[in-house]
């Protein structure tokens, strides 16, 4: 079990894996409603200038926060005044609005990257093309993830990286999630494929919507290495583990044989 706190002492290291999404997708994710409200055919500088405000607010936002280390919320603080003070106008407003909703509903607040130098360049057709370097807050190390063929995910979500917030004291935020070796999985000669992983993970699964209810829609799946696509899920039972009933088993079955009783 590993859950990680956003408090630490001045001298401590936090180890933080890296999201499989690439950061100048993601960045490009959080800039899309700003993107977007500009029209079918915008104005490359218009479009530069929405991806210049989404990656201020992105660092901005990231250095506030008390996750990775201690909390520098001045530029935050400035941009929020900048864009909601009185002097705003009521673009500044509802784009700082869209920002923030869209830095809440992907949880971006969990991804340790900042964004350094980074520049823009338009294709053919008028899309912009990101790219961005990494950076890592002060005192956070990026995890190295482990070979792909130990590894379970379950719609692109590997479960060694799902997290759940547990409760604790307030102004602190807890996530709970369990490393490589409680997610497993097995493949059938029919097709079946039975995931194994702790209760938690699946929780925060179903709530992310990555696990469909049984019978319900299709899903991928990686095991073993192998990505397999189309999978329905056909039961879900609790292991027994000892007594501790701690252990989800998710069985699958391929769509075109779901129905097969």
């Amino acid at each position: 079990m590993s859950s990680r706190r956003q408090s630490r002492g001045p001298s401590t290291r936090t180890v933080a894996r890296i999201p499989e999404q690439a950061l100048d997708e993601r960045v490009m994710d959080l800039a899309a409603p700003l993107v977007g409200r500009l029209g079918t055919k915008p104005a490359p500088d218009a479009v530069h200038g929405a991806i210049d405000l989404a990656i201020r607010f992105w660092n901005a936002k990231a250095q506030a926060s008390k996750i990775w280390g201690p909390s520098r919320p001045k530029a935050f603080n400035d941009l929020t005044r900048k864009m909601t003070g009185k002097a705003a106008s009521a673009e500044e407003a509802e784009a700082f609005e869209l920002l923030s909703q869209c830095w809440r509903e992907k949880e971006i607040a969990f991804d340790p990257r900042l964004v350094g130098d980074w520049s823009l360049e338009f294709s053919n057709d008028g899309a912009p093309r990101l790219s961005c370097v990494m950076e890592l807050p002060d005192g956070v190390e990026a995890e190295i993830p482990p070979p792909i063929e130990k590894r379970v995910a379950i719609g692109g979500k590997f479960l060694d990286e799902a997290r759940i917030r547990l409760t604790g004291t307030p102004g602190t935020i807890a996530l709970l999630g369990f490393p490589l070796k409680h997610h497993w999985g097995t493949v059938s000669d029919d097709g079946t494929v039975t995931v194994y992983t702790k209760m938690p993970t699946a929780v925060a699964l179903l709530a992310e919507g990555l696990l469909p209810p049984v019978g319900g829609g299709p899903v991928a799946l990686t095991v073993q290495g192998n990505k397999v696509d189309a999978m329905i899920l056909s039961e879900i039972r609790c292991d027994e583990n000892g007594g501790h009933h701690d252990i989800a088993v998710l069985v699958f079955k391929p769509a075109s044989r779901a129905a097969t009783p």
